[in-house]
């Protein structure tokens, strides 16, 4: 068997042509798997960003609803100190008025006392009345 050289029947043109139709297609190829990978990142940042903004609607609105209930709170507290706001005026009247009751506590507790102290005196003695 002999070995004959081979012969290349194609042109220097077409096998260029067919390296740049591969080139062009692989290329294609390239930029279509590109463009799916950049459809479905958007998509993920799509779906990530709805996610967080649900998010921070639900903790915004659970938030507002806690300074709304707060403000009736302070409001309710607000009302109650302006409705006991005479009473806090009446304390220094009240404060002098139990003084005065004290001393007169004082004064019956003193005549009370006498007139035990005197009575016991009057039954020792006997409970005549002598001149």
């Amino acid at each position: 068997m002999s070995q004959e050289p081979s012969t290349v029947t194609y042109s220097l043109e077409e096998v260029l042509k067919r390296i740049e139709d591969k080139i062009d297609r692989q290329s294609e190829a390239t930029a279509t798997s590109i463009q799916t990978l950049e459809n479905k990142l958007d998509d993920r940042i799509n779906k990530l960003e709805n996610k967080l903004n649900d998010k921070i609607d639900h903790v915004g609105n659970k938030l507002n609803d806690k300074i709304d209930k707060q403000s009736e709170e302070i409001t309710t507290i607000r009302a109650t100190l302006k409705a006991q706001q005479p009473l806090f005026e009446k304390i220094p009247d009240l404060t002098e008025k139990v003084g005065e009751l004290k001393n007169w506590r004082q004064i019956v507790f003193i005549v009370v006392t006498a007139t035990v102290s005197g009575l016991v005196g009057w039954l020792i003695r006997g409970g005549a009345l002598k001149p």
